[in-house]
């Protein structure tokens, strides 16, 4: 895929580079000559010189004026928008802090009084005329100035009541009491006095009121909810309550009622408000007060008492009622606190902005503020547009002088038109244009003299971002190609540096750190190569360095002087990199290509140097590989193989074939593993040490890993109830898989769409891919066995097998090499090795699967060493599903096929 990717980019600049050759052959044929066709395709009729001009001009003064209108209608909208965001933020800090000091008045006053009934011992049981004398001193001397509180009452826990009511449009107050005086029934008197009774309550109990209950059930003071009064007049209330204790004993409880009609003059008088319109709603949207002088309950507004509050969309309000469905809808959304937005009403626009009140003590409000426009700015937009009408005005006078005066501007005029065509051939030294006598023109010809300068700077610097890479200051691609101008072949060696595991390094350390680091490599790149050397940064991990050489040198020398270069710059990535605050350290492979570069072949030599990366990075991490003509075709073959796997991908070309695990003690099947076949419809069956590779090298890994999983699992959980007890399908892993973050998501799919137990699967991951101690790999493995997934540690023995790894990982089960069992009973030094490994299995307590078993005789000798299960040609080669025997079998019986006819 490397290598395509190159032949693309090489063809595509032969073709740019094709198309610039023959532009500039044909533009000195553009001159007089084209000119004059011009000329002869005009048609017959042309305009006067003062036509000609006066229409561009009319033009230019139209634009200058709408283009001034257009960004003064602009300014004030964004001046609007600043001072309304700001207006409103006022307001509703200020109707906060103001509606905070309110509400908490209330129960400032009820700790005083709570205080008072306790130490003064006021409450009488049965008889509480002292208290509701109190509660009136207190309410008549003290607090007849707090107008949201209607109503100061105190319930006992015996279930005796007394309260003062404030009545309204009247300086007195009204006694409410219940106790043994009256007969256990709640009488509300005419006056402070028990004089006059109005109205008698039998059933009224005040610890079945919701200020009562809640308060005692939480021994703390809070608000309630809104409720409707038990009194003669059924209005609809909230209430302050706080307990009221003795000596650690409940005596009763203190409730304060606020009037939402006060609530309403609060909001009126709030001094920011303006002409605008200050709400509190509750969470579901109705209201609670309002700077309006209509009531906020619903049969109120037809002259009854009592009845619903109103919502937003039934107030009668027509700005409330447009408000009301964008605070729902925000409401709804969960966007509604801090939500802002703007309403048209009656030809004016509001501003508006919805913020939440929430106390410690219960409530959770939403102060809604509507400000109009008008009390942002005034008039400011009448006297906008008539400055507007006056700038056209003044244009139309501009322009009728500038018909009068259109012969003396001619020349500048022309000029600057000869200057424009330049330009626009790219002739960006074009000479100075004479800005003539008049100060029109001489504008005229300034402005676009400095339009010209701007735009030359301009392109100067997008060439510069296309030449050179904003994140390390390097050269780009395309910088390096026009860098590339000198007359002769050189001596030159080019490296193409590919960072090993970059994906990883991004998803562990992050993307700003990983940017840190490849600033990092730059700058020692910088530091540590020769001055004379060119360098670019060519790919997200890929940086391109170009050695030139003083001296002519040989074919073998210069391959020789290659190898050193790669290995220098290699030397390079030997000590850590400063990133950020962490040290990290990267391994690269180097691409290498040498010998005379003719500067119309960097390309080229850039594909060159991109093959022999991929054939580094195949054979391993830090390798450096000089490119050789034959690696080309190997490029080509495997760009090919891995067009033709994404199209066997596609038209399930795929077969999954099944080797079954033997239990060695009992001759019995324990499991299976899956391998992946290809059925090529042109190649017939491919081996798989053919295109896994391919597969690997590029994402067609993925696809092809996950399908595999899906299938297999999909078959053995059909045949599962047919299969031996506790068997295991075996499903090998590649490390591109095992860093993706969504392939635990995708394994449990795989496992919910199957059907499959989690305890039935176990993925082979290969030995290789452990031992780099990846944090990010050992918190996924843990992931996949907290999903009851086994895990296997596939060719166990080829690489470090350090207990380093091995008692960090999470692991069920190794896998030993087969490279040490077919010479088992051959090799002294490989049967202690094997009989080393089953001892490590014993010891960390986990299942031991030898591959590779093709003779009775290993299959005895790995039985006697202590081997518990095994696999290979002599118990069974893979094989579709349904031709698998899952019969008993064992050394004994030497049975190397295991396929049904």
């Amino acid at each position: 895929m490397r290598n395509s990717r190159f032949q693309d980019e090489l063809a595509a600049e032969q073709d740019q580079a094709q198309r610039a050759a023959a532009a500039a052959a044909e533009a000195p044929q553009r001159g007089p000559a084209s000119v004059e066709a011009l000329a002869l395709a005009m048609p017959s009729y042309r305009p006067s010189l003062r036509t000609a001009i006066a229409v561009p001009f009319a033009l230019i003064l139209c634009f200058i004026v709408g283009f001034q209108a257009f960004t003064r209608h602009s300014q004030i909208n964004s001046l609007i928008d600043q001072e309304s965001h700001r207006l409103l933020a006022a307001l509703t800090s200020s109707s906060r802090d103001h509606l905070a000091l309110f509400l908490d008045e209330p129960f400032r006053i009820q700790r005083d009084i709570a205080d008072a009934i306790s130490r003064h011992d006021l409450y009488k049981p049965g008889d509480l005329k002292p208290l509701y004398q109190h509660l009136l001193g207190v309410y008549n001397d003290l607090y007849v100035a707090q107008h949201q509180i209607s109503v100061l009452s105190f319930g006992s826990e015996a279930g005796e009541y007394a309260g003062i009511r404030r009545e309204s449009g009247d300086p007195g107050f009204t006694l409410m009491l219940k106790d043994k005086t009256t007969a256990g029934q709640l009488h509300i008197y005419n006056g402070d006095q028990r004089e006059v009774l109005t109205a008698s309550f039998p059933d009224y109990d005040p610890r079945g009121r919701p200020w009562y209950a809640p308060t005692v059930q939480q021994g703390k003071a809070g608000w309630t909810p809104l409720y409707t009064n038990r009194d003669e007049r059924q209005q609809i209330t909230i209430s302050a309550a706080t307990p009221v204790l003795r000596e650690g004993k409940l005596l009763g409880v203190m409730e304060a009622d606020l009037d939402l009609a006060g609530l309403n003059h609060f909001l009126i008088d709030e001094p920011l408000r303006g002409q605008g319109v200050l709400l509190i709603v509750d969470k579901l949207g109705r209201l609670v007060a309002h700077s309006e002088r209509s009531s906020v309950v619903a049969d109120a507004n037809m002259g009854s008492s009592g009845g619903e509050r109103l919502r937003m969309s039934e107030s009668p309000s027509r700005l409330v009622r447009a408000a009301a469905e964008q605070v729902e809808a925000a409401e709804a959304s969960g966007s509604g606190l801090g939500h802002e937005f703007q309403l048209r009403v009656g030809g004016e626009r509001f501003f508006c902005q919805v913020t939440p009140y929430v106390d410690a003590r219960g409530l959770d409000w939403r102060i809604v503020a509507l400000v109009p426009e008008s009390d942002l700015l005034g008039d400011v937009r009448e006297v906008s547009q008539r400055v507007t009408w006056l700038v056209v005005l003044v244009a139309l006078l501009g322009l009728a002088l500038g018909m009068w005066i259109i012969s003396w501007v001619t020349r500048p005029i022309h000029r600057t038109v000869e200057a424009a065509n330049q330009l626009a051939q790219g002739q960006w030294g074009a000479p100075r244009i004479d800005q003539g006598k008049l100060q029109e023109t001489a504008i005229l010809v300034h402005a676009f003299t400095q339009m010209s300068e701007r735009l030359q700077r301009s392109f100067d610097e997008l060439r510069d971002q296309l030449r050179y890479d904003g994140l390390t200051q390097l050269l780009t691609r395309r910088g390096l190609l026009e860098q590339a101008q000198w007359p002769q072949p050189r001596s030159t060696v080019l490296c193409l540096i590919g960072l090993d595991a970059f994906r990883a390094i991004n998803d562990n350390v992050g993307y700003s750190t990983a940017d840190s680091l490849l600033q990092a490599i730059a700058q020692r790149l910088r530091e540590s190569l020769p001055p004379q050397t060119l360098m670019a940064r060519v790919g997200g991990d890929e940086f391109v360095l170009l050695y030139f050489e003083a001296q002519p040198h040989s074919a073998e020398a210069l391959k020789a002087r290659a190898q050193a270069v790669g290995e220098h710059v290699q030397a390079l990535f030997n000590t850590p990199f400063a990133s950020g605050g962490d040290e990290v350290l990267v391994s690269a492979s180097v691409g290498l290509a040498g010998g005379l570069l003719d500067c119309l072949d960097l390309p080229e030599w850039l594909r060159n140097a991109s093959v022999a990366l991929g054939e580094a990075k195949r054979r391993g991490r830090g390798r450096a590989v000089l490119f050789e003509p034959s690696m080309m075709e190997a490029s080509r073959q495997r760009a090919q193989l891995a067009n033709e796997l994404r199209h066997a991908l596609l038209g399930e070309q795929f077969l999954v074939h099944y080797q079954p695990v033997i239990e060695l003690a009992t001759g019995l099947v324990s499991g299976a593993e899956a391998l992946v076949r290809w059925q090529s419809p042109e190649r017939g069956m491919v081996s798989p040490a053919l295109f896994i590779p391919v597969a690997e090298e590029s994402d067609l890994i993925l696809g092809l890993g996950l399908w595999v999983l899906r299938r297999a699992t999909q078959d053995i959980a059909a045949q599962l109830h047919d299969l031996p007890a506790g068997f295991e399908l075996h499903v090998n892993l590649s490390a591109r898989q095992l860093i993706q973050s969504d392939f635990v998501g995708e394994l449990r799919q795989a496992l919910l769409d199957s059907g499959l137990p989690a305890q039935h699967l176990t993925l082979e991951l290969t030995e290789s891919l452990l031992i780099g101690g990846d944090v990010a790999i050992e918190t996924r493995l843990r992931e996949i066995r907290a999903l009851g997934v086994k895990i296997a540690i596939d060719d166990f023995g080829t690489g470090y097998s350090s207990l380093a790894y091995l008692s960090r990982l999470p692991f069920d089960c190794l896998k030993i090499d087969q490279s040490f069992v077919r010479k088992l009973g051959h090799s002294s030094q490989d049967a202690a090795i094997v009989s080393a490994v089953l001892n490590m299995a014993e010891g960390f307590g986990v299942d031991v699967v030898a591959e590779g078993v093709e003779t009775e005789a290993d299959a005895l000798l790995l039985r006697q060493m202590g081997c518990a299960h095994a696999q290979g040609y002599f118990f069974g080669r893979p094989g579709p599903l349904a031709q698998c025997d899952w019969s008993r079998r064992g050394a004994e019986k030497a049975r190397p096929a295991t396929l049904k006819p």
